[in-house]
């Protein structure tokens, strides 16, 4: 028999209604919803002792709240933007307030405009978060004359207190007293600024190789003791006593003073114990947790700052903390976890997965190769640079750049586009491709069409393009491995074709020329035309094979999550599963046909280049010379 069950949870307020009874009643009045328990309302089979829940209490304490923080962003900032995705996510986790731990521009600078652009930048990011932001002075913020007025005036006190919920929090600021300058300061600043706009990778070199020297150790190493002043000790120990009644105190500031700590750290350390708490920190751009005394020392990692150790540290990420009548429960979260109702973004991973930009001897390193520069409307677009030579030298970083069709950007992907400052864009595409998706591209560009395919009787994309509308029509036309077989033979086209030969010629001829970079290649996904054009290039200044076969293949994880939708609707159509997959796809025997051919009609690269392509052994050279760079 139906029988009406209720059963009151006395841990909440209000009323919860489930679907399948009482669809009519209303809930309480605001005044009388604090005082009953909510009412699980369901119509079943009674079955004495069964409950379709786990307990009566819900977690909905009102003393509890939920807070966020983020860690570095100067200091090597990632030019992907994780930062701002970092706002954006947190938008959608909503906590009641944002913490930081500072370092939010470079810094860095004497010059009044360049500050300003810096702090410009960066409050244009945080305008975009809904939840209060709180600021934390970092070495990056205040390490100049100018740059401490500029936080002065911008950000105001070096430090603060506020209370929320009975808790405490408590910003001190590590870089209150003065430190040490290394002498020669001013200028090496100014090679470092000079070099952050020319070349990104040897300003990091070079600032590794500064923060080396024992002046700079001592002053804004790691490892630096850090002193506070009489003033902030002072200022510390009156909050603490003036505090004294609250259930918890959480401390945070920029460096994790606590690995080396001086004695007047040791002053205001001692002067917080007998009360709960917890401190946070930044700085090293890793993170690390400490438990000291029974207390819980965190240094969180990134949110966008560059990678300078090696380890399980390195990862972008927030720190959530809830806040509950037993103390804070913390997490981590990989920002390339979060994602909104809309479903995953695949480009998202190109901003967080970065390899670290100084090795772990402190050596000069880039961001990983290969990765896509995480903007979201052309997820294929990729630097060619940072591949490591047979004979030892590297390709140059923000050169040339491969890329899937420029077409359907967003206006804040175009913004992020110009950003990379091309001088061309060529498009590889067939006449029918472009004309259906002609190319968006950001003030000043030069558009230069190649097609390549202009020679094929297939013309072959346009075409798959078309079969791709009826899966079962497909099926019977490229089932079986007919795809397969048909992208080998377009391979070896993009080899032989005559046309392919002479706008593969055009395309290396402009990229050898310097005044012509940086610059682009793009045909419709990225991967095919593309391929080749970035596998021919990367073979010829020397790269391994074996690592231009995974750079080729590394396609596959941008190009297929973003036609997932289309591949689901085909196989849900009928259309055989592995056909999408082939054609919008890459498989290591297509490029192993282009380089059979090559090998078979030419015998090496430097003979394709200049009998196939018309590009002489001198030609070829400048190639190596303007790419190539020794370490």
């Amino acid at each position: 028999m139906q029988t009406k069950i209720r059963s009151a949870i006395t841990a909440g307020i209000g009323m919860l209604l489930f679907a399948g009874c009482n669809q009519n009643a209303q809930p309480p009045s605001a005044s009388t919803a604090a005082q009953e328990a909510p009412v699980f309302i369901y119509d079943q089979d009674e079955i004495p002792g069964a409950m379709p829940w786990t307990s009566e209490n819900f977690l909905n304490n009102p003393d509890d709240f939920r807070f966020a923080i983020l860690g570095d962003r100067g200091g090597g900032a990632s030019p992907l933007g994780t930062y701002k995705r970092a706002i954006e996510q947190l938008n959608w986790l909503r906590p009641e307030f944002v913490m930081s731990v500072g370092d939010y521009v470079e810094g860095y600078t004497s010059i009044p405009s360049e500050m300003d652009e810096q702090w410009d930048e960066f409050e244009a990011i945080v305008d975009n978060l809904e939840p209060p932001f709180f600021y934390v002075r970092g070495n990056h913020d205040i390490n100049l004359p100018l740059t401490r007025e500029a936080w002065s005036e911008r950000r105001g006190p070096q430090y603060y207190h506020f209370r929320y919920k009975d808790v405490l929090f408590v910003v001190l600021d590590s870089e209150d007293a003065e430190r040490p300058t290394p002498p020669n300061m001013e200028e090496d600043i100014a090679t470092y600024n000079r070099l952050k706009k020319e070349d990104p990778q040897k300003a990091m070199a070079f600032i590794v190789e500064w923060m080396k020297t024992p002046e700079a150790q001592e002053a804004f190493g790691h490892s630096a003791k850090v002193e506070f002043p009489e003033e902030q000790r002072a200022w510390f120990k009156e909050i603490l006593a003036n505090n004294a009644d609250v259930r918890w105190t959480f401390v945070f500031l920029h460096e994790p003073v606590w690995d080396n700590p001086s004695d007047s750290f040791k002053e205001m350390d001692q002067a917080i114990q007998g009360r709960d708490y917890t401190f946070f920190a930044g700085h090293t751009h890793y993170y690390d947790y400490d438990l000291i005394n029974g207390h819980e020392y965190i240094t969180v990692g990134s949110a966008g700052a560059a990678f300078v150790h090696d380890g399980p540290g390195n990862v972008d990420h927030l720190t959530w903390v809830a806040m509950t009548d037993d103390g804070p429960e913390i997490a981590g979260i990989a920002l390339k976890g979060i994602f909104d109702r809309n479903g995953l973004d695949p480009s998202m991973f190109g901003a967080y997965d970065r390899a670290p930009m100084l090795g772990p001897g402190g050596e000069a390193a880039t961001e990983k190769p290969g990765q896509s520069l995480g903007i979201a409307s052309v997820p294929n677009l990729r630097d060619l640079g940072g591949y490591t030579t047979t004979d030892g030298a590297t390709v140059t970083n923000r050169l040339v750049y491969r890329a899937n069709q420029l077409s359907g950007i967003t206006e804040a992907d175009m913004e992020k586009l110009a950003s990379i400052g091309l001088e061309n864009a060529y498009d590889l595409r067939t006449a029918e491709e472009r004309e259906k998706r002609p190319d968006e591209l950001p003030p000043g560009v030069n558009y230069v069409w190649l097609d390549v395919l202009a020679d094929s009787p297939q013309a072959g994309p346009a075409q798959l393009e078309r079969l791709m509308q009826d899966p079962r029509q497909a099926n019977a036309a490229l089932g079986g491995g007919k795809v397969e077989e048909g992208f080998r033979l377009s391979y070896r086209e993009f080899v032989s074709l005559p046309s392919a030969q002479r706008e593969f010629s055009k395309l290396y001829l402009s990229l050898g020329d310097e005044e012509q970079l940086p610059a682009l290649f793009h045909c419709t996904t990225g991967k095919d035309r593309t391929g080749w054009a970035a596998a021919a290039l990367l073979t010829l200044l020397g790269v391994p094979k074996d690592v231009i076969v995974e750079d080729y293949l590394r396609s596959n994880d941008y190009i297929l999550p973003a036609y997932q939708n289309v591949i689901d609707g085909f196989i849900s159509a009928g259309g055989d599963a592995e056909i999408p997959r082939a054609i919008l796809g890459v498989k290591k025997e297509y490029l192993d046909a282009a380089f059979d051919e090559m090998e078979t009609k030419y015998g090496s690269i430097e003979n394709y280049f200049s009998v196939g392509l018309g590009i002489d052994a001198d030609k070829q050279a400048a190639l190596r010379d303007l790419y190539l760079s020794q370490q």
